[in-house]
């Protein structure tokens, strides 16, 4: 199972470097749209990351490390479509993408596990019409790319119930963004391309603590904290021309070093994370989670005038329910039924709006061999809005991810 999980990963690297994660006009500001925030398990659950159990890898909290049990292997898909509604038309597309992909392995003091996760996505086409001193002119904006992340984490428990742990992810990925102009009347074509190469370390600090209140039923208390990060992107930029027929007439390659953006730094804001819940043991779990960016993001290389930044923040709620998870006769009643809802602010202002993110979610985690899980989560939702000349997202994603289980280091009795 290992050599055929690391011939999957290395597929997978390639694959993420290639594959478009979303289509969102929304991914035109920042470092794009954020693309992973929690394993299938999870999102089907709201996006719940403040869980603990003996047979997930939780990637959100390092510290749950400790709890785990078996060797770990996590892969997940998402297949998206979205619908876009402004006060002039609507349109839709669809995607498809690899979520992520985990190993996690206890030994007896600790636990450890790495992975690739994909941490934002841009991909967008944009055309708008315009005109200068009566001139009217057509732009279209396209944009590709993202960042990706390969991690390490560690977890151990001091003492009974508590957990802590860290990990460090290693970003890195090129965002292009290109801008087409064609003015009315003239032939040719003008073409902005801007290229960004980012790299950079983020760290992620967490803590879990669980109280049994009875025989029966515990609390689940967790925090996880992002220091702010530094990504450092090497820029280029290009202009050339092109005639109606799509033939290159002019290529210059721009200076950038003269105005200090052929190397920029991109702060990512530190994170904070509170979540808390209560449940029974293999049976049932509702939880609610806060997180919060101390701040805005900046990229002085690709910067526009038309967004504001404010502090992004998401609520969680969620949890599931098992009917009888060692049932041998009924296998409906081994399944675990996740639900949940989620609420967010992105962190962008535009044209004095708001950007907020709403969804309901729920899901189903099928057993399949052991302890191993097929999990099956859906969750629909709106993005944006129409007011104020902005468009709206209704979106359907479907994930599906598998964590599969196995035992290590485990001596034997018998020869």
């Amino acid at each position: 199972m290992i050599r055929f999980f690391l011939i999957t990963f290395l597929f997978c690297v390639t694959l993420l470097q290639a594959q478009k994660g979303t289509l969102s006009p929304y991914s035109f500001y920042g470092l794009g749209e954020t693309i992973f925030e929690g394993t299938a398990d999870q999102r089907a659950m709201g996006g719940l990351t403040s869980y603990s159990d003996s047979i997930h890898f939780n990637v959100s909290s390092p510290a749950t490390l400790a709890d785990l049990k078996l060797v770990n292997y996590g892969i997940g898909a998402n297949y998206s479509t979205r619908d876009f509604t402004s006060n002039e038309n609507t349109t839709n597309n669809v995607t498809a993408s690899i979520d992520y992909m985990t190993v996690a392995i206890p030994t007896k003091h600790f636990g450890f596990g790495f992975g690739l996760l994909p941490k934002t996505a841009v991909g967008y086409r944009l055309n708008t019409t315009d005109e200068v001193n009566d001139i009217p002119f057509e732009s279209n904006y396209e944009g590709s790319g993202g960042i990706n992340q390969v991690f390490f984490s560690l977890g151990f428990s001091p003492i009974n119930n508590w957990g802590v742990g860290a990990a460090i992810y290693y970003n890195f990925g090129t965002i292009i963004r290109i801008h087409t102009r064609q003015d009315e009347g003239v032939d040719l074509l003008s073409q902005l391309v801007n290229e960004s190469e980012t790299r950079g370390i983020e760290w992620n600090l967490s803590s879990f603590y669980k109280i049994d209140m009875s025989e029966r039923l515990q609390v689940q208390l967790h925090y996880s904290y992002q220091p702010n990060a530094n990504l450092t992107s090497l820029n280029s930029r290009s202009t050339s021309t092109f005639s109606s027929l799509g033939a290159q007439r002019d290529f210059q390659e721009l200076n950038l070093e003269p105005s200090g953006l052929d190397k920029t730094e991109t702060v990512v804001p530190s994170r904070h994370s509170f979540g808390a819940g209560i449940g029974e043991e293999k049976k049932w779990y509702l939880g609610g989670q806060w997180t919060e960016n101390d701040g805005p993001i900046k990229n002085t290389f690709y910067a526009t005038g038309k967004v504001n930044y404010i502090a992004a923040s998401k609520l969680s709620v969620g949890g599931f329910f098992i009917p009888e998870y060692d049932s041998f006769s009924n296998y409906w009643k081994r399944i675990v039924y996740r639900f949940g809802y989620n609420s967010s602010t992105t962190g962008m202002v535009l044209n004095d709006e708001t950007i907020k993110n709403n969804g309901i979610t729920f899901g189903v985690g099928l057993p399949v061999a052991g302890y191993s899980n097929l999990n099956i989560g859906i969750e629909a939702g709106k993005l944006g809005t129409q007011g104020s000349s902005l468009i709206e997202e209704n979106y359907l994603n479907i994930r599906v991810g598998f964590s599969l289980n196995d035992r290590w280091f485990l001596k034997r009795k018998y020869n």
